[in-house]
C-alpha cells in the first residue's frame, strides 16, 4: 500500500512538473512574440514616418485628414482639378508632386484611371510617355516590401509595357477651376474581368493560416474583407468620432487602430497602438482582424451556445462593436444578458432581430452582406 502511494504521489509529482514546464515554456513563447511585435511595432512606426514624408511628397497619400498639410493639398488639387478625388475604402487615389496628374485603382468597379494635364502646345506623345511612367511607378508599387505589387495580375497589360492601346486613351481640352487652359490626357483600364476573385485568391492562404491559428472560420473573414474593403491593401475610411474629431479606419479589414487595433495587439502578445504601417501591410492586417474576430468569439460572445448565433453577433460586432449588439437585445450595454436572450432563440429569429433592432442601419446592411458573401468562400 505505500508503495502505491509513493508511486503515485512521483506520478503527481511528475505531472505537476510537466505542467509547470509547459506553462513556463508558453510564458516564455508569449513573451517573444510580444517582444518581436512591440519591435517590429516600433520599426514599422519609424518606416511608416519617413515612408509617408515620401509619399506626401510624390502623390500625397495622406492619412491625417485633418492636418494643415492635409489641407493645404486638397487646395492645390482644388486649384486643377473639378471633380476631387482622393482614397477611401474601394478607391486607392494618388496625385504627382505638381498635382497636373493622378492616378485613381477603382477596386469596386475594375479600372484604372490615369490622368495627366499639360499645356496646350504639349504633344500627344508626351502626355503618353508621362502617363506610362506613371502607370509603372502604380503596377510596381507594394502594400509591403515582402508582398507582391497591389495591382498583381489585375490588368490586362505587362507591367513593362511602353505603348498604350489607342482604345484606353483619350484626350481633350480642359479648363481648370483657376480657368487656365490644359490638354488632359485620359488613360482608362478596366480590371480583368476576374480581377476581385483574383484578389480573394492572392490573400486566401494568409487568411486560412491565422484561421487555424485563432480558430475562426475562414469563410467569414474572407466575407469580411469582401466587404470592408473589397480586397484593397491601401484601403482608407474617415469617420467622425461620437465626441468630436475624426477617426481612421486601415487596411484590408478596416481596423481602427485605437480601438479594434489595440485589442488584437493584445490577443497577439504585443501592447499598444498598431501603426498605419502594420495595419497597411496585407498579412499583419489579416492577423490582427483575426485575433479581434477571435477576442469577440472568445470573450463576449464564448456563452452564445449556437455557432450560428454566435457568427451573427461577431459579424455585428467587427463593425459596430460588441455593445451595441447588446442594445438590440436588452437596451442596454450589458452582453452577459444580450447572450441569455440570444440563448433562447433560434438563429433564424436572432439574425432578423438583429436586422431590425441594431442601431445602426449601417450594421444592419453589414450583416445582410457578409452573411451572403460567405457563400462564396
Amino acid at each position: 500500500m505505500k508503495r502505491l502511494t509513493f508511486l503515485l504521489i512521483l506520478m503527481l509529482s511528475v505531472i505537476s512538473l510537466w505542467g509547470q514546464q509547459e506553462k513556463q515554456q508558453w510564458e516564455e513563447q508569449r513573451k517573444k512574440e510580444r517582444e518581436q511585435w512591440e519591435q517590429q511595432n516600433r520599426r514599422e512606426w519609424e518606416a511608416w514616418q519617413q515612408r509617408n514624408a515620401a509619399e506626401r511628397q510624390l502623390w500625397q497619400d495622406m492619412i491625417d485628414r485633418e492636418s494643415a498639410e492635409w489641407k493645404a493639398h486638397v487646395a492645390a488639387v482644388r486649384k486643377l482639378w473639378k471633380d476631387i478625388r482622393f482614397s477611401d475604402v474601394k478607391h486607392w487615389v494618388g496625385y504627382g508632386p505638381n498635382k497636373s496628374s493622378r492616378f485613381e485603382a477603382d477596386f469596386d468597379n475594375g479600372k484604372l484611371t490615369i490622368e495627366v494635364l499639360g499645356s496646350p502646345s504639349t504633344s500627344r506623345g508626351k502626355l503618353q510617355q508621362q502617363a506610362i511612367e506613371i502607370l509603372h511607378q502604380v503596377l510596381n508599387t507594394r502594400a509591403a516590401p515582402d508582398e507582391h505589387p497591389i495591382l498583381q495580375d489585375q490588368l490586362p497589360i505587362t507591367p513593362t509595357i511602353n505603348r498604350l492601346p489607342a482604345k484606353y486613351v483619350e484626350t481633350h481640352s480642359y479648363t481648370a477651376p483657376d480657368g487656365e487652359n490644359f490638354q488632359r490626357l485620359t488613360i482608362h483600364i478596366p480590371f480583368r474581368q476576374n480581377h476581385l476573385r483574383i484578389r480573394a485568391q492572392q490573400v486566401a492562404p494568409v487568411v486560412q493560416r491565422y484561421c487555424r491559428k485563432y480558430n475562426i472560420n475562414p469563410k467569414l473573414v474572407m466575407a469580411i474583407i469582401h466587404t470592408e474593403s473589397s480586397f484593397n491593401p491601401r484601403a482608407i475610411s474617415t469617420f467622425a468620432r461620437s465626441g468630436g474629431g475624426y477617426g481612421h479606419a486601415y487596411g484590408l479589414m478596416q481596423l481602427v487602430p485605437e480601438s479594434g487595433g489595440r485589442e488584437a495587439m493584445e490577443i497577439i502578445g504585443g501592447r499598444g497602438t498598431p501603426s498605419p504601417g502594420i495595419l497597411l501591410n496585407p498579412e499583419k492586417n489579416i492577423e490582427l482582424g483575426v485575433a479581434y474576430l477571435s477576442k469577440l468569439k472568445r470573450f463576449y460572445f464564448s456563452g452564445v451556445t449556437h455557432a450560428l448565433n454566435q457568427q451573427y453577433m461577431m459579424t455585428a460586432a467587427y463593425n459596430t462593436g460588441p455593445f451595441n449588439v447588446a442594445r438590440a437585445f436588452v437596451q442596454r450595454k450589458d452582453v452577459n444578458a444580450a447572450v441569455a436572450m440570444v440563448n433562447r432563440m433560434p438563429p433564424s429569429n436572432v439574425y432578423t432581430h438583429l436586422l431590425s433592432h441594431l442601431p445602426h442601419t449601417e450594421t444592419r446592411i453589414y450583416l445582410q452582406k457578409v452573411t451572403n458573401r460567405m457563400g462564396l468562400y
